[in-house]
Parts: C-alpha cells; sequence; structure tokens
C-alpha cells in the first residue's frame, strides 16, 4: 500500500484550480467518494505505527488550553527544567505533533523543552459541529490568536530559562506569523518558520481565485468545501507521489497510518472560506507593518523542491519585509520536510541551531 499525504497536495496545488477552471466553463467535479478502511488495511497501519513511529517525547503530556469566546486548543508539552531553550512547534494543514513526532524528538534529544499546539480543526483542538474534518474558519486571525494563547501559557508554565522559540510548518508557519503580525507574540524570543505557506501555487491567475472563491462565499457557499474536496478517505494514501510531499514512501505512509488507526485526528478538505482565507492572509502578511518592525531573530527554511507554496512570497517576506529575518535553503526538499530523509531533516535542525546561536547573550 503506498501513501500520499494528498489532502495537503490537494489544498494548494489544485483546489483553487479546479474551482477556478469551473467558473471559466469546465465541467465542476464530482464530490470525492469517501471510503473507511478496510481491516486490513487497520491492521497494516498499526503495524507500521508500531515499527516505524517515534513517540514523542518521554515526559511528553496533552492538555487543553481555552482562548477567546469558548474556544480551546490541544496543547502537548515535555516540561523539562535542564533545558537549554525552549520550541513549541505548530504543526501544518491535516498535520499534528503525532506525525511531526520525528523533529520533536529530535529537539528533546538536543536539549530543548518541547511543546505543540494544533489549530482549531485539527489534532485534537475544537472541530466544527456540522463536520469535524472541514476546516474551521477563513478567519485567519482566529490562527494567529491560537498561537498566541498557546505562546503565553507555556512562558507560564515551562521550566527552561532559555530563549522561547515559536516554530511552525507550512499552514502552522503561516499561524505564527499571524500571530506575531497581530499581538507580536511577546514571550517569543525568535521564529523559526519552515516552508511557510505565505502564499499556495495557484494553476490560475491569483485575481480570479480570488473572484471565484469570493463568489461561492459570497453565495452562502463559505462553509462547503472546495470543488472537489471532501472529507478524508482511505483512498487518498493510494497515488504515492514524491514530488510534493517527502522523499519517503514508508514516512509517507505514517499520516495515512494516524488517520486509519486515530479517526479523531483526520482533516479533509479545505472549505471555500478557508481557501479564501489563506490567500488574503498571505497578502496582509506581505503588507503587515508589525512584521516589518518585528525586532527578534527569525529563521526561515525554504524548500527548493516546493510545488505546494509559492516561495518567492515567503522569501519576499523575509527579505524584504523583516529585517530581522534570514533564509536557509534546502534545495533537494520537498514541502514536506519532516518526511524527507534523515540528511534533509539534519539540515533543518541546522537551521535551528543558527537561530539558537543568534539568541545567545553576547560573551
Amino acid at each position: 500500500m503506498k501513501a500520499v499525504n494528498s489532502v495537503v497536495r490537494a489544498l494548494f496545488f489544485g483546489a483553487a484550480a479546479l474551482a477556478a477552471l469551473a467558473a471559466c466553463g469546465g465541467a465542476p467535479s464530482e464530490p470525492k467518494a469517501v471510503r473507511e478502511p478496510t481491516p486490513e488495511e487497520h491492521a497494516q497501519a498499526e503495524a507500521f505505527l508500531e515499527a516505524n513511529a517515534t513517540p514523542l517525547p518521554e515526559a511528553w503530556e496533552f492538555s487543553r488550553l481555552t482562548f477567546g469566546d469558548g474556544l480551546y486548543v490541544r496543547v502537548g508539552h515535555a516540561p523539562r527544567a535542564d533545558a537549554k531553550g525552549t520550541i513549541i512547534f505548530v504543526p501544518g494543514y491535516t498535520s499534528s505533533p503525532e506525525l511531526a513526532s520525528d523533529f520533536l524528538a529530535e529537539w528533546d534529544a538536543r536539549g530543548y523543552e518541547v511543546a505543540s499546539v494544533d489549530m482549531p480543526g485539527q489534532g485534537e483542538s475544537i472541530r466544527r459541529e456540522d463536520d469535524y474534518q472541514k476546516t474551521y474558519t477563513g478567519d485567519f486571525s482566529v490562527y494567529g490568536q491560537a498561537v498566541a494563547a498557546a505562546v503565553a501559557n507555556l512562558e507560564a508554565e515551562r521550566l527552561s530559562e532559555g530563549p522561547l522559540i515559536v516554530a511552525g510548518d507550512s499552514f502552522g508557519a503561516h499561524s505564527v506569523l499571524r500571530g506575531a503580525a497581530d499581538t507580536g507574540l511577546p514571550e517569543a524570543d525568535g521564529l523559526f518558520v519552515l516552508v511557510p505557506a505565505v502564499m499556495p501555487v495557484l494553476e490560475a491567475p491569483k485575481f480570479l481565485v480570488k473572484w471565484v472563491i469570493g463568489r461561492a462565499v459570497n453565495n452562502g457557499q463559505g462553509d462547503a468545501y472546495m470543488d472537489g474536496m471532501g472529507p478524508w478517505s482511505a483512498d487518498d494514501f493510494a497515488a504515492y507521489d514524491v514530488t510534493r510531499c517527502g522523499d519517503r514512501e514508508d514516512r509517507n505512509f505514517k499520516n495515512a497510518a494516524l488517520y486509519i488507526t486515530k479517526p479523531e485526528l483526520r482533516v479533509g478538505g479545505p472549505t471555500n472560506a478557508w481557501g479564501l482565507g489563506m490567500v488574503t492572509s498571505g497578502e496582509d502578511l506581505l503588507k503587515s507593518e508589525a512584521l516589518r518592525t518585528f525586532d527578534r531573530p527569525v529563521q526561515m527554511v525554504i524548500a527548493g523542491q516546493d510545488v505546494i507554496v509559492q516561495n518567492k512570497y515567503a522569501e519576499r517576506l523575509c527579505t524584504k519585509r523583516m529585517g530581522s529575518c534570514d533564509v536557509t535553503h534546502i534545495d533537494e526538499a520537498t514541502h514536506c520536510v519532516y518526511l524527507e530523509d534523515d540528511g534533509v531533516q539534519a539540515q533543518v535542525h541546522d537551521a535551528l541551531e543558527l537561530l539558537v546561536q543568534k539568541l545567545q547573550p553576547a560573551l
């Protein structure tokens, strides 16, 4: 059985194009068929996770944090008094700390106190009541608020006296940047943003995509799945494609295995409101005065083989707008850096250490 995180792929690479093509006269696609895993697939998923899944740090515990008007997020934390610093990680779209456990375990092994937070609509954070697999909201300020609440809570609870680094991957990195733009993230000493989804790849001009999806939202279809999207299906991992999400087939199967064995972690395709929100929020980040004046170190990792997000927008934000931001290029990496081989993952960790060096007090 082959694996691919096709929900991520469909979100950034094809969903907007499907909507745009439909508006331009193409036939709309049929709703995605949903298939539950077979008993054989359950057994394979359980065996895979038992043999291959990296456990979260030994002291790891999950809890629930409330914020805003009755919202809540799942936070994970491995308290550690002897740590040289603290890292809180925000997973990408369809992801979870369970999927990114390679990174979290490695940071723990390197001597950091590690934490995480699931954005609303993902992991075991607050979900929609009509369809728990749908993206939670198209108002991306909510994701920035969630990051800010988790960071403030961690600052009060962490044991390390070292720097506090806020890290995020893809949509999680977008959420981190949104938190910095909207709140300043005053507790953070630095930001570590991996393959940030400032702007997704669109297979139609951005103005057309915005117009088409905006029309759907204005017509009361904001909460509907984007054309061709739907809840997660066991068929989603049937067509492995290394060009889009990692070069390790076994690691790509990890997300499918988690979704098979833990249905509560499943995330479906994006809604129209979320897709529009991603693009408009990215435009806001590129114009943000708060990010322009953000004065703490930021390290951004860019994947040279990324076909999910448009690197030029992320690099423009880092090098032209944020004076304290530096870019690390990993030329051979695809978008899902935490599913890549060990050599690529090592380059990500080296970029983290570059950030930590900037945060060391002058001798």
